[in-house]
């Protein structure tokens, strides 16, 4: 389970260079993670789901350009 600032990380493993604010404005996108727990103050996902998430997008934006 990650968090959404361990996304940033993982984001960019796949040489997609985002900041956390991309990553707060994509989790209103419909197909984004659920929630599945809570640290503390921070949301945890399923980093499956948010790998899923970045093809997915990656996809969508390669079929725009």
């Amino acid at each position: 389970m990650i968090n959404r600032t361990q996304m940033v990380t993982i984001a960019r493993k796949h040489n997609i260079f985002v900041s956390r604010s991309t990553i707060h404005r994509w989790a209103n996108e419909p197909g984004f993670p659920y929630p599945i727990g809570q640290n503390g103050r921070y949301l945890l996902y399923s980093s499956e789901e948010f790998n899923d998430f970045l093809k997915r997008k990656v996809k969508r934006i390669q079929e725009e350009h």
